[in-house]
């Protein structure tokens, strides 16, 4: 038995825990739902409902631990709502309880994915320094940096500075024209910080279900890759022309690889299919902007059932291992 705040602190975690994986639970139920109505959504709405979606589970988690632990806060008076909204023996907690093991198994799950993202952030940064000693910085004077390679490829990499690519290769088989679409492409994913947001957001999604994780990570890429398309298209208005060059680069790479395998913190100019982005280029109507109701309705509604359900759970294993 542990007494006292320490105590406190792991029914807190314990609290987290059952309201984090109750909430993924029911928005992995939902998923399939969930991507039908974001593709009424323009790229950038788009890519915030993906963040509310992947961080949902945390901030459910954090609303039931203050509901629960500090009922205090909120002015509750009616005694039919605060009777059931409370935490048997709060500042006790029992290691060899089903709290305690909860809480164990999260935690070890949750120190493996973030050991693992860490090496993934040490050989990013590996590679980041790599691929400068490969580079001709003073080739390009809007930054874009060229690497002498007769491969096919342009992409932007790096977490904390974030640096667009084009190998030589392909900037000897584009036209200028072409050429400063791909690179505009690849600086707009510098400019907003695309590597950073895609790795950070693949932390997040790691803790879905895998299949479900990748969804999410390909539905966010995507966003991304539309997005940088937009900013394209502000600078060069000729939208043929960037649909043209997303076509050519397509194909120029699809005579060495069949396939390509998009880095979890970077962007390739031709990872998804061309098909959806120029759909998108082409579409006067990009879609519905943010839905900033639907999503404080859907949050509220959410962290209730979430912070009911983990009271309910709480009290149904306290009855059943009654001590």
């Amino acid at each position: 038995m542990i007494f006292g705040d320490f105590g406190l602190v792991l029914n807190v975690l314990t609290i987290a825990i059952l309201s984090f994986s109750f909430t993924l639970f029911v928005v992995s139920l939902l998923i399939v739902q969930l991507n039908r109505l974001l593709s009424q959504f323009n790229a950038k709405s788009r890519s915030r409902l993906l963040w509310c979606i992947v961080t949902l589970p945390w901030v459910v988690s954090f609303l039931s631990v203050v509901i629960l632990v500090f009922p205090e806060l909120f002015k509750w008076q009616s005694a039919w709502l605060t009777s059931p909204l409370h935490w048997h023996h709060i500042y006790t907690f029992s290691v060899l309880s089903w709290h305690g093991v909860s809480l164990l198994l999260f935690s070890t799950l949750v120190l493996l994915l973030l050991l693992m993202k860490s090496v993934k952030a040490i050989k990013i940064i590996s590679n980041f320094n790599l691929l400068n000693e490969f580079s001709k910085p003073e080739a390009m004077p809007n930054g874009c940096m060229i690497i002498d390679s007769k491969n096919v490829s342009a992409f932007t990499s790096g977490l904390l500075k974030p640096q667009a690519y084009i190998t030589q290769g392909l900037h000897d088989q584009l036209s200028s024209e072409e050429s400063c679409v791909v690179q505009q492409h690849e600086l707009a994913h510098a400019k907003y910080s695309h590597p950073l947001k895609k790795y950070t957001f693949s932390i997040f999604s790691t803790f879905y279900p895998n299949q479900l994780g990748c969804r999410l990570n390909e539905s966010y890429s995507l966003a991304l890759e539309q997005t940088a398309d937009n900013a394209v298209l502000a600078l060069i208005s000729d939208v043929t022309l960037i649909s043209k060059t997303i076509i050519k680069v397509t194909r120029l790479q699809s005579f060495i690889k069949t396939s390509q395998q998009e880095p979890v913190a970077g962007c390739a100019f031709t990872t998804h299919p061309f098909e959806l982005r120029i759909r998108y280029l082409l579409n006067d109507n990009k879609g519905n902007s943010f839905p900033y109701l639907l999503v404080l309705i859907s949050a509220i509604t959410i962290a209730s059932i979430s912070t009911f359900s983990v009271d309910f759970i709480h009290h149904s294993f306290e009855h059943l291992f009654s001590h």
